[in-house]
C-alpha cells in the first residue's frame, strides 16, 4: 500500500458529504445479495443499500448504532473513486457540530477507528484503506480556518444545519468559547412549509421540493404553493436574524458568516441588504476544510521535527 492520503468527511443528518462527492445519509440492510450493485455496500457479508429518504429528526448520537459507521465505507470508496483508487493509506478529518464536539469528539474518534484495516466492496468493487488516524473538528471552525483573508478579527458563524442552528464566535479564526443553539434549523423550516401548505391548500409539500426552493430560491409549481413556500422561507429568514437579534448580537456591526444547508435560505430570501453577511454554499466546505485542517497539522509537526 504506497499510497496515502487525507480524506474528509462530513457527517451531516441529511447528507453525507466528501471533498467531491454528497449522498443522502440513509442505510438499508438487506437481506440478500441484490441483482443491481448500484449504492449497495458489502461489509463483512452483509449488504446495504446507501441513500433513500433520511428520517425527519436530528441524530444526536451518530455513534447510537452502525449506520454512520457504514455511511462513512461508502463515503471513503465514492472520494477515492473520484481520486482513482481503491487501495490507500487514509488521514480522515471529521466534524462534529458545536453543540456535541467538547462531549462526543473522543467517542466519535474511537468509534471510526474500531477497525484500522479495511475491506469492504462498494458498487462491486473491492476497496482496501488502511486507516491511519482519524482527527475530530468542530464545524465551522474548519471553514472559518480557510476564510481568514476574507473575515479577519471578529466574526458569528451562523451554521444552519438539519437539526440546529449553531451560533459561534470567532476572533481571528478561532472559537472563543460563546456558542448559543437554536432548534430551529432546516428540518423545522422544512416541517413548517409542509403545515403552512396544508392549512392553506389542503395538501402538504413534498421535503424535496421545499429544498429545492432553499437551494435555489425557486421551482417550478402551481403559484399557490409558490407563494405559501416563499412566505415560509422568508418568515423563517426573519426568525433566524431574531435569533442572532435575541442572542444579544448587534445585527449592524456583527459580521455574520452563514454555512450549513439553510444557509441558502437566508441567503435567497433573507433581509440581507445592509448587513455584513458571508454566504459559505459550499455544500462540500466542512469536508474540504477538515481536508486542510489535517494538512495543516501535519504540516505542524513536520515543523517540530525540524527545529527539534
Amino acid at each position: 500500500m504506497e499510497t496515502k492520503m487525507i480524506i474528509g468527511i462530513d457527517h451531516g443528518n441529511r447528507n453525507m458529504k466528501t471533498a467531491n462527492t454528497v449522498f443522502s445519509a440513509a442505510i438499508q440492510p438487506l437481506q440478500a445479495r441484490p441483482d443491481s450493485l448500484e449504492h449497495i455496500l458489502e461489509y463483512q457479508n452483509q449488504f446495504y443499500y446507501v441513500g433513500g429518504k433520511v428520517p425527519e429528526k436530528e441524530c444526536v448520537d451518530k455513534t447510537e448504532n452502525e449506520n454512520y459507521y457504514l455511511l462513512t465505507l461508502a463515503a471513503l470508496a465514492q472520494e477515492m473513486r473520484c481520486r482513482g483508487l481503491t487501495d490507500a493509506s487514509v488521514k480522515m478529518g471529521a466534524a462534529l457540530p458545536p453543540r456535541r464536539f467538547q462531549q462526543q469528539k473522543e467517542s466519535f474518534k474511537k468509534y471510526l477507528l474500531k477497525t484500522k484495516e479495511l475491506h469492504f466492496r462498494y458498487e462491486g468493487v473491492h476497496y482496501h484503506v488502511f486507516l491511519e488516524n482519524v482527527f475530530v473538528f468542530m464545524q465551522g471552525h474548519v471553514v472559518i480556518h480557510t476564510l481568514l483573508e476574507a473575515v479577519p478579527g471578529y466574526c458569528l458563524l451562523v451554521d444552519i444545519g438539519g437539526g440546529t442552528t449553531d451560533l459561534v464566535e470567532f476572533v481571528d479564526g478561532m472559537p472563543d468559547g460563546k456558542y448559543s443553539i437554536s432548534d430551529k434549523a432546516a428540518l423545522y423550516c422544512i416541517g413548517k412549509v409542509n403545515e403552512e401548505a396544508i392549512a392553506k391548500t389542503g395538501a402538504g409539500v413534498p421535503a424535496y421540493i421545499t429544498e429545492a426552493f432553499m437551494r435555489t430560491g425557486s421551482y417550478d409549481c402551481p403559484k399557490q404553493y409558490q407563494d405559501v413556500i416563499k412566505n415560509c422561507l422568508k418568515s423563517y429568514a426573519e426568525e433566524i436574524y431574531g435569533i442572532i437579534q435575541a442572542n444579544h448580537y448587534n445585527l449592524d456591526l456583527t459580521k455574520m458568516v452563514f454555512m450549513g444547508g439553510g444557509s441558502s435560505i437566508v441567503e435567497h430570501f433573507g433581509a440581507n441588504e445592509g448587513k455584513d453577511v458571508q454566504f459559505v454554499t459550499d455544500i462540500h466546505a466542512n469536508a474540504r476544510g477538515c481536508e486542510e485542517a489535517v494538512k495543516s497539522i501535519i504540516r505542524a509537526k513536520q515543523r517540530k521535527m525540524r527545529t527539534a
